[in-house]
């Protein structure tokens, strides 16, 4: 009796331990992202609320083998390249500002492609056997744990305090300060109180990007990277891009108090960027001024859930090739055996 409760403890213990070492997967399975956009499909998609990378192989194996172990052991080992091949596409057509991907900025970098792989070779690995005997393997990163900071370029100046404009504009670089007012806006008391801030982007058709920029009516930029360190970008993101304003990751973001702001408009060839009015942007940099804000990109962009340009759209380039033919996806992930699987 002892020993048939003492099993039913360990197989509790074990099912826990399961539940919370793939919870963070389950977030992208269940396709809600708890609040955040997810893009793309289960082959691959991005949950652009909390940064979760995933994709997903499911691998038939033989049946009526003479060694059933080995041929599902030789599925598992399949399904996790074949998923770690299709994570590093999807990495690749990650939008990083602008129409330029991810793939743009690294074919030509072939040190930081290679430590790209080498990272994608480590992800995690979720699996699951159905009934009918068929594998399914999830291989997933976070973009804010480790591989933003080699996909998003060292030569962005962040936190320069120099704005960028929108090409046309008379001026092309202008320097701002936090908490510049100009053309009414959030008064100084006022901005001290806002925890975060909400561009509610609800109702445009964007395309989600890692370096969005926020321009005012005069087409000065308000936030960007120009705004913020490094250090915070790396580590939360520049903006979260959700679906849900009741969510907790929408809270623990922009908490409880956010400026919120409606563009007039988007900007660029992804209409990734935001324009908004003289106001919004008087009262953004306002807000910008308390150090929480920045230090923590508490800035969330609101947007329905299917208005994103798709994926597929944004990995290919103007003759309409796909990025695999770019010359950098055709090469698979070898698995060496060298290095073992985060399961």
């Amino acid at each position: 009796m002892q020993i048939k409760k003492y099993f039913v403890f360990t197989l509790f213990m074990l099912l826990a331990f399961s539940f919370a070492s793939f919870a963070q997967a389950s977030s992208v399975d269940n396709g809600t992202g708890f609040g955040g956009f997810v893009s793309g499909k289960v082959a691959g998609s991005v949950n652009w609320g909390n940064g979760l990378v995933s994709a997903t192989s499911v691998v038939c194996p033989m049946q009526d083998t003479v060694d059933p172990q080995r041929t599902r052991a030789l599925a598992l080992r399949q399904g996790g390249v074949e998923a770690r091949r299709m994570l590093l596409k999807t990495v690749l057509n990650i939008t990083l500002d602008g129409g330029r991907t991810v793939s743009d900025i690294l074919k030509d970098d072939l040190k930081t492609m290679n430590t790209l792989r080498g990272f994608i070779q480590n992800s995690l690995l979720k699996t699951t056997v159905s009934d009918d005997g068929s594998v399914e393997v999830t291989a997933f990163v976070n973009l804010w744990d480790g591989l933003s900071s080699i996909i998003i370029p060292p030569t962005i100046p962040f936190l320069s305090g120099i704005a960028p404009t929108i090409a046309g504009n008379k001026r092309s670089e202008v320097v701002v300060e936090s908490g510049q007012k100009e053309d009414g806006g959030v008064d100084g008391r006022e901005a001290e109180v806002h925890s975060g801030i909400v561009i509610d982007a609800r109702g445009f058709n964007l395309n989600p990007v890692l370096l969005p920029i926020v321009y005012d009516g005069h087409g000065v930029g308000v936030y960007g990277a120009f705004a913020v360190s490094r250090d915070s970008v790396m580590k939360h993101g520049l903006v979260a891009y959700m679906v849900d304003g009741n969510s907790e990751n929408f809270k623990s973001r922009v908490g409880s108090f956010p400026l919120t702001v409606k563009p007039v408009n988007t900007q660029g060839s992804g209409r990734s960027d935001f324009i908004v009015s003289l106001e919004d942007g008087a009262g953004i940099r306002a807000v910008l001024k308390r150090k929480s804000v920045g230090e923590n990109c508490a800035v969330v962009i609101l947007m329905d859930r299917d208005t994103a340009v798709p994926a597929e759209t944004v990995a290919k380039d103007e003759s309409g090739a796909p990025v695999n033919e770019a010359g950098i996806v055709e090469e698979s992930l070898q698995d060496s055996g060298t290095v073992p699987d985060r399961q």
